[in-house]
């Protein structure tokens, strides 16, 4: 499947090669399993990673020991009640 890796083609244009260059008698079907079975269905993951993208994403900032990062919401207030509540 190193046609997969170098071409970087999706399923139907790598058929199309397959069936010009190699062999006419394989399917659609056929040529998914193939790709299924040796790991390179996923054209996605097949793609250079740059740096920026292999950077991890953090969703909080890193803070010094001893702090501690807490998030306040509102509660939605009720038709009776003057304040907002805290939880």
């Amino acid at each position: 499947m190193e046609l997969r890796k170098a071409l970087l083609l999706p399923l139907d244009d790598l058929l199309a090669v397959i069936h010009e260059f190699m062999n006419e008698k394989v399917s659609r079907s056929g040529l998914d399993r193939c790709l299924r079975r040796h790991g390179v269905s996923n054209l996605k993951l097949l793609y250079p990673v740059t740096e920026e993208e292999a950077s991890v994403v953090k969703t909080f900032k890193d803070y010094e020991p001893g702090f501690i990062h807490i998030d306040i919401k509102y509660l939605p207030r009720m038709p009776n009640e003057l304040e907002h509540r805290y939880r």
